[in-house]
């Protein structure tokens, strides 16, 4: 979409959720939700169909979802990939490569509304459980999570510890849905009456409260070693806070990088991902 005529729809949108809050804040805060929970893209492109095709397919039926899952073959231990916010499984193609250069099985998931996974909605409370459903079926030893993919990941191990997995990787997490919101509410501009009639969307659609989904309280029960990736020049999520996150994970390293971006789609990543894995293998 060109920028003016995107910029012409928030506004749009803008005023009548801003509207609609004068007369009925939960109403309101229902039309921001359904709009926050709405990707306008990942789906997959015909350079991610090209990547895509030496992989396996398959489809794990879950939580009223048809998840798609991609592998490839290798001798040693399973490794699964979560993607973030309006990316698809083909994103990790610098990972995959380097993985399964040094013999690893690689496996990579689809969120919902996603690549070919079925829905038109997301959140991470719902990937988390998707994520879930997907490592219980194939039991990896190490699962990776990029941004939204690292929130759902962290919400899923704070709730259980796996006996198949052996580590996890966090990559340009948000610390949590308070953040995430705060960055939504940074291009839409709604108005305090809409922005707590969303919080109280939130709590009645996922009977959890905004402040409740924080990687913060997640990490503090999480028992699984795990490497959390940061970068300085990241606006969406703070370096800062990936330190703090490894105070209270316990039996967690950080590793800082500057340049990078919140993609972190670099091969040093991938190669330090690689080392984290290779050490929990001996």
């Amino acid at each position: 979409m060109h920028p003016l005529f995107r910029q012409l729809a928030i506004s749009s949108l803008q005023f009548q959720i801003n509207l609609t809050a004068f007369f009925s804040p939960l109403k309101a805060g229902r039309m921001a939700l359904d709009i926050f929970r709405t990707p306008r893209k990942g789906r997959l492109r015909e350079q991610d169909l090209q990547f895509l095709e030496g992989a396996l397919r398959d489809t794990i039926h879950a939580e009223k979802l048809a998840i798609r899952t991609y592998s490839w073959s290798g001798k040693g231990a399973c490794i699964l990939l979560a993607h973030g916010w309006e990316s698809n499984s083909a994103r990790w193609r610098t990972f995959i490569n380097l993985f399964r250069k040094a013999g690893y099985q690689v496996v990579a998931l689809d969120a919902p509304a996603h690549g070919e996974t079925s829905s038109d909605r997301f959140d991470a409370h719902w990937y988390g459980l998707a994520l879930q459903a997907v490592a219980d079926t194939l039991q990896p030893s190490f699962i990776v999570g990029h941004s939204a993919g690292g929130m759902a990941l962290a919400y899923f191990l704070s709730k259980n510890s796996p006996s198949y997995l052996k580590g996890a990787v966090v990559v340009a997490a948000p610390s949590g849905l308070r953040k995430v919101l705060s960055n939504f509410n940074k291009v839409m501009g709604l108005n305090n009456r809409a922005i707590k009639g969303m919080e109280a969307a939130v709590k009645t659609c996922f009977t959890l409260a905004v402040d409740d989904f924080s990687l913060f309280d997640f990490g503090k029960k999480i028992e699984t070693p795990g490497l959390l990736l940061f970068d300085t020049d990241d606006p969406i999520a703070d370096y800062d806070e990936g330190q703090r996150l490894e105070t209270l994970w316990k039996n967690s390293r950080f590793k800082g990088y500057s340049g990078l971006g919140h993609s972190m789609n670099n091969k040093i990543v991938a190669e330090e991902m690689l080392r984290f894995f290779q050490k929990l293998s001996q």
